[in-house]
């Protein structure tokens, strides 16, 4: 057991690297699906900061100046450039608008085009909905004037009709067995490829690159262990690892949203464990064609964020068009997606499916680590007959 000794010193020394690492990536995972769960400002009216700068002057005007500001607050500029420019870039406010002059002529008139002029630093939900509401409150406006009211009339009801208050219930299911801890913690595994891949390639890569150093290398080739030997000891080394960093993210992830195992919970245990059997076979896999550590932080990306777009886990699969799905179906990622989104319920639950999302995971896992144990063989023996 020469090279899982050394593979451990090795480790050892790397683990510093290893655990700062395991940490960030924890923390910001952990904030990223608490904010997740508890950032909802559905059901919620916001208020904005409007400044009206009135033209017009005229009864019309003063009432759509009203109607604005029964659902915003009406704050007071100075009508010059720099100032509104300034009161925006600040937050000071939120939406400027300027009802021009002739606004209750057009009106009367029937035209709603160019009554209005607005500035806004950007464009959020909030500035949007004020923008829609006032062609809205126009187009209303015109509409009862073409029904036959008078001018007064129709804002009037204009007023009333949109002002006019609907009863909304938003459901909240946190009071149903317990949904919201499942939810966070569903969250929590819907996110972990990331995760794992990133911490996995991240921290096992250097540690497989220092082992392949001429030193290390050339006194192992001078050794009676044969490349079977020697990349079963890897193997060995590498699980002992996988297997430490993925308890501290099941134990995190359990304590802080319950640590409860119910359920379908055991289910997204193993699944998490069958991923990272071959993201640390994927892990070796590649090392063995000795990429530059240089280069490690980009495959790295590459590898994360590509199988995380294509497979779900940033933008779930019912949202990714069938071409996108037709190619990740061949990436393990998918399969493990597939597997949590039924847990969760966004899928009808299906054994069959479940067993061969397995499969796939673990069959890949398979081919890469014969697939290395391959590449390892073939650099062992070149580097042999070099010495």
């Amino acid at each position: 057991m020469q090279v899982f000794e050394t593979y451990m010193k090795v480790l050892k020394s790397k683990l510093p690297l290893s655990l700062i690492y395991v940490v960030v990536f924890l923390v910001i995972f952990i904030a990223m699906t608490a904010a997740d769960s508890s950032s909802s400002m559905f059901g919620q009216e916001v208020r904005l900061s409007v400044c009206v700068f009135d033209e017009d002057d005229t009864p019309e005007s003063h009432a759509l100046t009203s109607f604005i500001g029964e659902r915003n607050d009406i704050i007071e500029l100075e009508n010059d450039r720099d100032v509104i420019i300034d009161a925006l870039y600040y937050e000071r406010a939120d939406y400027v608008l300027t009802i021009k002059k002739g606004y209750a002529e057009k009106l009367a008139a029937g035209e709603t085009s160019g009554v209005f002029e607005s500035r806004r630093m950007h464009d959020s939900y909030s500035t949007v909905y004020m923008g829609q509401l006032l062609n809205e409150y126009a187009s209303t406006v015109k509409a009862y004037i073409a029904g036959g009211s008078s001018v007064s009339d129709a804002v009037r009801k204009t007023g009333a009709a949109l002002l006019r208050e609907v009863d909304v219930t938003v459901a909240d299911f946190n009071d149903i067995g317990e949904s919201s801890p499942f939810d966070r913690i569903m969250i929590y595994f819907r996110f972990l490829p990331y995760v794992i891949i990133s911490a996995f390639m991240n921290t096992l890569c250097p540690v497989l690159l220092a082992m392949g150093r001429k030193d290390i290398r050339y006194r192992t080739n001078c050794s009676g262990i044969t490349p079977g030997t020697y990349t079963v000891q890897i193997f060995a080394g590498s699980t002992v690892f996988l297997f430490g960093v993925w308890l501290i993210f099941i134990a995190a992830g359990l304590i802080i949203y319950g640590g409860q195992m119910t359920g379908g919970l055991w289910l997204a245990v193993l699944n998490s464990f069958v991923f990272s059997l071959f993201v640390a076979m994927m892990t070796i896999f590649i090392v063995g064609f000795e990429p530059p550590g240089t280069m490690i932080n980009i495959i790295t990306q590459v590898v994360s964020l590509g199988m995380c777009f294509l497979c779900g886990v940033f933008v779930d699969q019912s949202m990714l068009g069938e071409g996108v799905l037709s190619a990740a179906r061949f990436l393990p990622a998918y399969w493990y997606i597939r597997v949590t989104r039924m847990i969760e319920g966004s899928e009808i639950y299906d054994n069959n499916t479940v067993i061969l999302a397995f499969v796939v995971q673990f069959g890949y896992a398979v081919v890469l680590a014969l697939l290395s144990v391959l590449i390892r063989k073939a650099n062992f023996s070149g580097k042999r007959a070099a010495v």
